[in-house]
């Protein structure tokens, strides 16, 4: 049987899911002599921290202080810049201010990486004070009986948001929504940063959701259902296209779905990894989306999905989605993770779009992190915003690996 958790480990555990997860930001301001101001050039550092191999046969409390030396100079400050006094627990308290061009999420990171492999405990871990940039308050503790304790107090940083100068898009699609209004799906719908939701057709919630995804300002998408190679073992539903059917049929079909809406701003592919690969039909069902001029994103749940590239032969308003935050394996830190790599891409490419699902672990993760990246300068946008602010398709998709489907 598992170890019931003591208190400051469920708190620290908490804090973790909170901050550990999301990949480092860094900023690196790039001031240039000329009279035209030029942007920051800024990136998520994607490195580990260089760990040196701690030292032996230390005493408790000189191990405890060699760590926080470790960590700081890990972060880039000097043992010089490192303040040490008294405690009124009589043991000491050190404190150093994070670089203004490191994120308190990295800073979190590297530290806690760093403690647990030089064989330090964190006995708790806290933060105060307004967000983005909170400070956060160690309980450190060395040796086989916690003899040896510290008080480590990382201040913010003082510096601009490193994302602020260059304003990153990032579009987030909401999939397979309309199987239930769940705290989930509400909770979703519910964030203040705007989204699309996807909604499966002929589903008991698919009106509701829709109904108040609208109210709420977000996109509604199509998430049409479309055979998978795996197909009839596994499922796309009742209203799928099958490349059984006529091209006329999938039109009729496609038509009769979008009655159920009020409106629809585009469509994505749900499963479909082997209807996508085939050329006639995925020429009908652009034919249908040509007629609206629906938006188009292929999911891309196949490496040969042919989606992408007929649409844009045919001149087609189309994106292809660059991740899925949330794959079935992943838990609340992997999307946050998975969230990191897709704000990286975004800051280098001006703009990303991910697709996640209505999960319990895609939830915490998105309302512990969007707030924090929306002050941090990233914006989020729909899709159809995401589209309006680029000169037709997507010229060079990033890529990467297809997704479920």
């Amino acid at each position: 049987m598992p170890r019931k958790r003591s208190r400051p480990q469920v708190r620290r555990r908490t804090l973790a899911a909170l901050f550990i997860p999301l990949s480092a930001l860094i900023v690196l301001v790039a001031v240039g002599l000329l009279a035209r101001e030029r942007l920051s050039e800024l990136w998520f550092r994607a490195a580990e921290p260089a760990l040196s191999p701690p030292r032996r046969g230390l005493r408790p409390a000189a191990e405890l202080e060699e760590a926080i030396v470790l960590g700081a100079r890990e972060l880039g400050v000097p043992r010089g810049r490192i303040g040490r006094r008294p405690g009124p627990d009589g043991f000491p308290r050190f404190e150093f201010r994070c670089p203004d061009a490191l994120h308190p999420i990295t800073a979190n990171r590297w530290l806690s990486r760093i403690f647990a492999d030089t064989g330090i405990e964190i006995l708790d871990c806290s933060e105060d004070g307004p967000l983005p940039r909170p400070r956060l308050e160690y309980k450190l503790a060395a040796g086989a009986r916690r003899e040896a304790r510290a008080t480590l107090t990382l201040l913010p940083p003082t510096g601009e948001p490193p994302l602020a100068a260059a304003h990153p898009r990032l579009a987030i699609l909401v999939d397979d929504l309309g199987n239930n209004y769940d705290r989930v799906t509400r909770g979703l719908l519910a964030l203040e940063q705007p989204l699309t939701a996807s909604i499966l057709p002929g589903l008991n919630y698919s009106k509701r959701v829709e109904k108040e995804a609208r109210r709420r300002g977000h996109a509604i998408f199509l998430h049409l259902p479309m055979e998978p190679a795996e197909y009839p073992d596994k499922d796309p539903g009742d209203l799928a296209v099958l490349t059984s059917m006529s091209s006329d049929s999938i039109v009729e079909l496609l038509v009769d779905i979008q009655r159920d809406f009020a409106r629809l701003d585009g469509f994505n592919n749900h499963m479909g990894s082997k209807a996508a690969a085939d050329e006639r039909v995925v020429g009908a069902v652009l034919d249908w989306a040509a007629r609206d001029r629906l938006l188009v994103v292929d999911s891309y749940t196949a490496p040969d999905s042919r989606i992408y590239a007929l649409a844009r032969k045919r001149e087609l308003p189309v994106l292809r989605a660059d991740l899925f935050l949330d794959g079935a394996e992943e838990d609340e830190l992997g999307i946050m993770s998975n969230l990191a790599e897709a704000t990286e891409l975004a800051r280098k490419r001006g703009w990303a779009l991910v697709i996640c699902h209505p999960r319990p672990e895609t939830l915490a993760a998105l309302t512990a992190m969007l707030p924090r990246l929306t002050d941090y300068g990233l914006r989020f946008v729909t899709v159809p915003q995401l589209f309006a602010g680029l000169s037709g398709s997507d010229p060079a998709p990033a890529p990467r690996q297809p997704g479920p489907g």
